[in-house]
């Protein structure tokens, strides 16, 4: 709250609530939640669960979020929660009980955890139609739109959105299906995040790796290079969330220009459109793309096709140093030196693919590919790099759904 009536003086508008919500509580959500909670002074957060089922392993966490640090569990607690009703974009209100006693939460919770419980208690819920000032979204590049959907009836001009993950190209996205309009548009940031996480279960993950979290308003596309960067220009909402992130530690957050930011995306995006996909493709770990002349030759092939593509966005001309920095062979070499500090990780794109979830390969791959036809660059390896992926995830599902054969026939006079 000291940051929201700080931010209030300094721009001489109304005072902010202060609340952010955090819609995507995977990884990376749970870790930003987390870390604002243990905060000397946290903010007020709502976690913004899509499904009832989200709810009740929620309830089965007595309510928690749990980061996991060599070997040990540091708990927090104090979230209020709104659940999203499984037929409508109506979210329910469900605030955290600050005055309860232990044992009687403990029993309240285990109460709402019985059949039909959970059902019952949304339905003795308030409807949250309320404002959202500050949203941190951290779902898959590739439900962005579906899930920010379902918040937009709260958002407001003055509202910022911030976009947590990998891939490029959900802001254009958002503004086409979801913000047409222009004049009704809220805020947006981007961020990189770069912690090593991994889920033991729902709203428990392991930190393995200590990272950063660059952000950065995002402007619009055709004024990266030249504006932006004065933060006077920001919104209330923007400078809070922006304030309130870089001064929470564990995030290790810090803000640069859009200008710089979005040479740090396209970077990482190069990096993942080279070993998300080869990993995916053949079904091995990071390091295993290494040392392997057929993997060099398919690296190099995808690498000029992206760099010839980002050397030649309308968004980076004018930055200097931009030739040197997106050669393809400094991006080989990084994608070389990521792999070889990854080399024990399976990448996120092959852990979505066997566990039957869609990938974000449209906004990695897919993403150089759209922005290639824009520029009349054909981008025909990264084309058949994201449908071979794409197939892959179709034959998996494929298998999956004939792995048990089972015969109805007869099942309706059965009953």
């Amino acid at each position: 709250m000291q940051d929201a009536d700080e931010v209030a003086r300094e721009t001489g508008t109304r005072p902010l609530s202060g609340r952010i919500h955090l819609l995507g509580i995977g990884n990376v959500g749970s870790f930003v939640a987390h870390s604002l909670a243990g905060r000397q002074y946290p903010p007020p957060m709502t976690l913004l669960l899509h499904h009832s089922n989200v709810y009740r392993s929620w309830i089965s966490k007595k309510e928690c979020i749990a980061i996991n640090v060599n070997g040990l569990d540091d708990v927090k607690s104090g979230f209020d929660v709104n659940v999203k009703s499984s037929d409508s974009d109506t979210w329910y209100s469900l605030p955290w009980d600050k005055d309860g006693k232990p044992e009687e939460r403990d029993r309240t919770l285990s109460e709402k955890l019985k059949d039909g419980n959970i059902e019952k208690s949304l339905a003795q819920s308030e409807v949250d139609d309320s404002t959202i000032e500050c949203a941190v979204v951290t779902v898959k590049a590739n439900q962005t739109v579906r899930a920010v959907s379902s918040i937009s009836h709260r958002l407001t001009r003055d509202s910022t959105i911030l976009l947590l993950q990998n891939g490029m190209g959900t802001i254009d996205e958002l503004n086409e299906k979801v913000f047409p309009d222009s004049s009704n548009r809220p805020h947006y940031m981007t961020g990189i995040f770069s912690h090593g996480l991994y889920q033991m279960s729902p709203f428990q993950v392991v930190h393995t790796g200590i990272g950063t979290t660059v952000l950065s308003p995002a402007p619009s596309r055709e004024v990266v290079a030249t504006a932006g960067d004065n933060d006077a220009d920001w919104a209330p909402t923007t400078k809070y969330l922006l304030r309130t992130l870089t001064l929470t530690p564990p995030l290790v957050a810090f803000a640069e220009t859009p200008s710089s930011i979005v040479q740090y995306q396209l970077e990482k995006l190069a990096m993942n459109a080279v070993i998300n996909p080869l990993t995916s493709l053949m079904e091995c770990k990071n390091g295993e793309i290494l040392y392997n002349y057929k993997f060099t030759r398919v690296m190099r092939l995808l690498l000029i096709e992206i760099s010839s593509v980002i050397l030649a966005l309308p968004e980076v001309q004018g930055i200097p140093g931009i030739e040197a920095r997106f050669d393809p062979e400094r991006l080989r070499w990084m994608a070389v030196q990521l792999a070889s500090k990854t080399r024990h990780n399976m990448s996120s794109m092959l852990q979505d693919m066997l566990s039957g979830k869609a990938t974000e390969i449209e906004y990695i791959n897919g993403y150089i590919v759209r922005r290639g036809e824009e520029l009349g660059i054909k981008c025909v390896v990264n084309f058949m790099i994201k449908e071979m992926v794409q197939a892959r995830v179709a034959l998996l599902h494929q298998r999956e759904s004939g792995a048990v054969p089972m015969d109805l026939s007869g099942f309706e006079d059965e009953q």
